[in-house]
């Protein structure tokens, strides 16, 4: 579904949706979309704070103009002018409020100035005809209004539309000459006229109310000037406090800068924190759980240490008539037999169980009843009950029962009971005489018939006291077994239980089983049940012995992979041995994590390990494989212990914990003659390491078995020797390495160039070489046969990948004549420094000359060992040599210019090129535009790295819809360019290989993993 952004018109309510766009991973809206649905708009606002367009990370604004997508929120778009500041907007408030003010207080003088009747007794006053607007307040309350209310421009505003009949006015036109008052008073602008009489020095008289008036106003107009001048000094302060409020703001942002990354350290431990807090909310439920669990076991405790003293025999029987007579009414049967039934059900029904699971008698002939009418007396009516319940097929009181015909088992009873047939026959007939007779005995004592519903809960019927008296009237009694043969078993709800052996041992099983799947759960190991393999990693001892405890009673463990995760001691691992010693394990997998033992173990440092010897000598154990042990053979007794390994079929040991003790290593296997496969872990080859040639050395004298090098993934079998003579090390290494190029699949990382190996490879590949990769890392002496076998191993091997990395001089130049262009899919030259790269460029040239036609090369990484770049050669050989193949990758660390890269592009045939990586430090955008322009025969491009070149943001997004990524850094290109080497040479994903790896190409893991696709 489209992302689409809201956006509203400010001030109103409809919503209008635009589309987003998504570029590099962000999601935008484009301004010129904005102004399309909005013509003349300024700003977005979001809650009133204004939306700014984006920009990269050089604080340059991106083009064309965007902002970022606000999820779920719509966005004010200002478009007038009045909407668009919202300080200017408030100014212009505030001067219309001024103005309101003004004209408010003029109006306001208007009306306060309104005379009261002046008196006319006074000759010398001569009323003027506009003496009715005379004021009526004094000075001092229009100096109060003014400061109240008014600015200094308010002042002189209503100083201009003030009437002339103010006090003040009114005193000077009194003043002046009589003719003059007329003429004022006349005048069309009085006031000006009163202006011009005072300037000519008209004033005659002033009385001592207009000196006063005169002087108030003055000391007024000083006092406004005054608090002006205040004003003033505030303005300035507050404009000071702002700028220091700015500064402080931007070292805020400048401190944030700088602990970006302290920040990122805060987010990520906070996310771990939440990681924690859900394992911790995990543990709290598991918590829960179990306390849920172990309040349940309580109860089942509590209800079990009862019935274990109240029910110390079984209480389910039956009473059968031991004369089988022809039914008779009037015959009263003599002589009972008692029966014990088995009390099975559903707490006895296991998985895989097929026996059925409901009551039945026991596996026992019955007892004989020695006082009838006494037993009769005491557990009638709990016997007619019991007999009426499987007459009827009732369930009562938790007892399931079934039809008679299932309440005596073929396969429990035909070997205790003689007359099986003749019991079967007579059952229901013989239940229907007790419970006559019961009834009868009741009605002759004068007790009443109980009807069904009135009949005794059978759990309630017999106390303990009652069952222990029920084995005194019983004969033949069993001396030293339990009644019936039956066992007692308590249910998890805590009641007891009384079953035959059959159900008392499927009850065992599953409850030792459902014990272990709980404890491996609590361990958060796993227990596959079905072939009985058990995994678990064991933290402390506590855990181990909770773990030893819960094993010991399940013997369906087969498989077990344990780890002891802690400073282990001598005692523990003697308890691991004794707890294995009665378990079932054939294959074990013992991993002590590499712990040397607490310092207290110290005198136990030449006997550690000798439990887990104790452990290999029991005849049970099949496989034994051993992990995280330090020095094996010399911290055990292994070579002074007479041990006997003879049932070991396969063993899986790493000499370096053996400490390359290879003594130890053939003592161990010697002590297990009847091996069917030996797996060793010797580490790398790498120089000076001797280990697989000695191994094999030894193991070859008297191997019947596959070897298996783990590291290799090879399995070597058996040699075939030629004498009765033991194998030399030349014969070994040869046989090793034929068998080890026999295998078309694997590679081989020649890091021990000695002579011997060498030599022995050179021998090994002509006896018939199916070499598909080599990696040659050449030390720094190389003499002349070791050159003359290394270049025989190249040329006769049909290698699809060739990695050479040396400080290349005359001689090992020579290594890359014998380059097996006919086969060769990859090709990597690594130069150290001191290296002449044109000479290097110039074979591989010559060499290509010797092919006819164009060669498979389709992956040629040309680089440097540092941080710089090689020297291109000036006979345009590098690009002869990149017209020569088919390229789909090329990574070329070489210091070119522009004209060189373009004369590249075409010379050479990159119709199928996929990944190009080119050395451009310093190149700008114009350049970049001009390499992207000369790529244009380059179809087929996907990823294209320019080196530490500047690229902007709108190329990155350009090449981007065409389909091509342009980065600047290398590594911002190893998993794509992983990715795209696969799909070229048919590999498999290998992008998960690549954590923690920086460089790609130094490691050789990668190609580890992809030894077994390599055809």
């Amino acid at each position: 579904m489209e992302d689409t952004q809201l956006f509203r018109l400010a001030g109103k309510t409809a919503v209008e949706k635009i589309p987003c766009d998504h570029v590099h991973g962000l999601t935008i809206v484009y301004w010129e979309d904005i102004e399309r649905v909005f013509p003349g708009a300024k700003h977005i606002k979001c809650d009133g704070i204004i939306v700014n367009l984006l920009r990269d990370s050089n604080r340059k604004r991106i083009e064309p103009d965007c902002i970022r997508y606000h999820p779920d929120v719509v966005l004010d778009v200002v478009v007038s002018a009045s909407d668009e500041d919202t300080s200017a907007s408030f100014g212009r408030n505030k001067d219309a409020t001024c103005a309101s003010t003004e004209e408010d207080v003029f109006k306001d003088l208007q009306v306060a100035h309104e005379p009261e009747n002046i008196s006319n007794s006074d000759d010398r006053v001569r009323t003027p005809s506009r003496a009715s607007k005379l004021p009526s307040v004094g000075p001092s309350d229009l100096n109060r209004r003014f400061r109240a209310s008014l600015s200094f421009k308010q002042i002189e505003n209503i100083a201009q539309k003030m009437p002339m009949e103010s006090e003040i006015e009114q005193q000077l036109v009194l003043s002046l000459p009589s003719d003059l008052q007329d003429q004022v008073y006349s005048s069309s602008n009085p006031r000006e006229a009163l202006i011009q009489a005072v300037k000519n020095g008209q004033v005659q008289h002033p009385n001592d109310q207009l000196v006063a008036c005169l002087q108030e106003l003055g000391s007024n107009v000083m006092e406004i000037k005054n608090m002006a001048s205040t004003i003033t000094d505030l303005v300035s302060q507050n404009n000071e406090k702002g700028s220091k409020i700015i500064e402080q703001g931007s070292r805020i942002i400048e401190l944030v800068s700088e602990n970006k990354d302290q920040l990122a350290q805060i987010i990520q431990l906070q996310q771990d924190l939440a990681s924690k807090q859900e394992e911790m909310n995990q543990l709290q439920i598991q918590a829960l759980d179990r306390l849920a669990l172990i309040q349940k076991n309580v109860h089942a405790l509590l209800t079990q240490t009862f019935e274990l003293h109240e029910y110390t025999i079984p209480r389910l029987f039956i009473v059968l008539p031991l004369d089988r007579l022809p039914q008779d009414p009037n015959h009263k049967p003599k002589r009972f037999r008692l029966y014990f039934l088995c009390e099975c059900g559903e707490h006895t029904k296991s998985v895989n169980t097929k026996i059925p699971h409901h009551i039945h008698l026991a596996k026992h002939g019955g007892y004989d009843i020695t006082r009838p009418d006494e037993f009769f007396q005491k557990y009638g009516p709990y016997v007619r009950t019991l007999l009426q319940m499987f007459k009827y097929h009732i369930a009562l009181a938790g007892v399931a029962t079934s039809a008679l015909s299932y309440l005596i088992h073929q396969e429990a009873m035909n070997q205790v009971v003689e007359d099986l047939e003749e019991l079967t026959k007579h059952l229901g007939p013989g239940m229907d005489q007790v419970i006559d007779y019961v009834d009868k005995a009741s009605v002759d004592e004068g007790k009443a018939v109980v009807r069904y519903s009135d009949q005794i809960d059978i759990n309630n019927a017999l106390e303990g006291a009652d069952l222990r008296q029920l084995e005194s009237f019983l004969k033949n009694k069993d001396s030293n077994r339990v009644l019936g043969s039956l066992y007692r078993t308590v249910t998890d709800e805590g009641h007891v239980k009384w079953v035959c052996i059959d159900h008392f041992r499927g009850i065992h099983h599953e409850k030792a089983a459902k014990a272990f799947r709980e404890t491996v759960d609590s361990l958060q190991g796993s227990f596959d049940e079905n072939i009985g393999r058990v995994e678990v990693k064991l933290r402390s001892r506590i855990q181990a012995e909770q773990f030893y405890q819960a094993l010991e009673k399940a013997r369906s463990a087969y498989e077990l992979k344990i780890k002891l995760d802690w400073e282990t001691s001598l005692s523990d691992l003697k308890k691991l041995r004794d707890a294995l010693a009665i378990t079932n394990v054939g294959v074990l997998e013992l991993d002590l994590a590499q712990h040397d033992g607490p310092t207290r173990d110290i005198l136990n440092h030449s006997q550690r390990y000798d439990p887990v010897l104790d452990i290999l000598n029991r005849p049970s154990i099949k496989s034994f494989t051993i992990r995280g042990v330090r020095d094996f053979s010399h911290r055990s007794s292994l070579l002074s212990r007479n041990d006997d390994f003879s049932h070991l079929r396969h063993l899986d040991i790493s000499l370096r914990q053996l400490k390359d003790d290879i003594s130890g290593a053939k003592c161990l296997i010697t002590k297990a003659p009847n091996l069917s496969s030996l797996a060793i872990e010797t580490g790398p080859l790498r120089r000076n390491n001797g280990n697989v040639l000695k191994v094999y050395e030894e193991l070859a004298k008297q191997q019947t078995y596959p070897i298996i090098f783990k590291e290799w993934n090879l399995c070597i079998p058996p040699p075939v020797k030629e004498s009765n003579q033991a194998m030399t090390a030349h014969q070994c290494m040869h046989q090793l390495l034929k068998v080890y190029c026999e295998r078309d699949t694997d590679r081989l990382d020649v890091d021990i160039l000695d002579d011997l190996t060498v030599e022995t490879i050179a021998k090994a590949v002509t006896n018939g070489s199916a070499f598909k990769s080599l990696y040659l890392t050449l030390p720094d002496q190389l003499d002349e046969p070791l050159i003359n076998n290394i270049s025989s191993i190249t040329a006769l091997s049909e290698m699809r990948r060739i990695q050479i990395c040396t400080k290349f001089d005359e001689g090992r130049v020579r290594i890359l004549e014998s380059i097996p262009w006919k086969h060769l899919c990859e090709l990597h030259i690594k130069v150290i420094p001191g290296t002449s790269e044109t000479s290097v460029m110039r074979t591989l040239v010559d060499s290509l000359k010797k092919v006819s036609g164009r060669v498979g090369l389709e992956w040629f990484q040309f680089r440097s060992d540092n941080d710089f770049p090689l020297t291109l050669p000036q006979d345009n050989r590098l690009q002869a040599f990149a017209a020569s193949s088919s390229l789909k990758y090329l990574q070329l660390e070489v210091d070119m210019t522009l004209e060189q890269m373009l004369s590249l592009f075409r010379l050479a045939d990159f119709s199928r090129l996929r990944y190009l990586g080119l050395w451009a430090q310093g190149f700008d955008a114009i350049k970049v535009d001009a390499i992207l322009n000369g790529l244009q025969r380059a179809t087929a491009l996907k990823k294209l790295c320019l080196f530490q070149a500047n690229i902007t943001s709108e190329q990155i997004y350009r090449m981007e819809t065409k389909g091509l990524a342009l980065t600047d850094s290398w590594h911002d290109m190893i998993s794509a360019t992983l990715e795209v080497v696969d799909a070229v040479l048919q590999f498999p994903p290998v992008s998960t290989l690549l954590s923690g790896f920086s460089d790609p190409y130094d490691d050789d893991v990668i190609s580890r993993n992809r030894r077994r696709t390599w055809r």
